[in-house]
């Protein structure tokens, strides 16, 4: 695996959900009380995108059927209301180097 350039710290807003793709990958950033966490972007209910969804109390909620994932480790917090299944989402290594959010691939 090798680290990549996914932002600029000050493009990631605290308490918030950051699309950006690496590497032809697209990455969820996530921001929470100083800390930075990567994700897959889509959610593993329905492939929804998860950076149209919210931040609660530091975790992942996916705005179409309210899956509730861990951002740090990627497992499921709460199933999708819809009473489907949701599995882990993949994660991602992730550093700040002067000022870059770097994401490991």
């Amino acid at each position: 695996m090798t680290w990549h350039k996914a932002a600029l710290i000050d493009e990631v807003a605290d308490n918030a959900l950051t699309r950006v793709e690496v590497q032809g990958r697209e990455i969820l950033l996530v921001r929470s009380g100083g800390n930075i966490f990567a994700t897959q972007l889509r959610c593993t209910h329905e492939d929804d995108d998860l950076s149209s969804g919210t931040l609660e109390d530091g975790r992942i909620v996916c705005g179409f059927h309210y899956a509730t994932y861990d951002p740090q480790s990627g497992d499921v917090v709460a199933p999708p209301q819809d009473g489907g299944e949701a599995s882990r989402l993949m994660t991602y290594g992730v550093r700040v180097e002067q000022g870059e959010v770097l994401v490991d691939i």
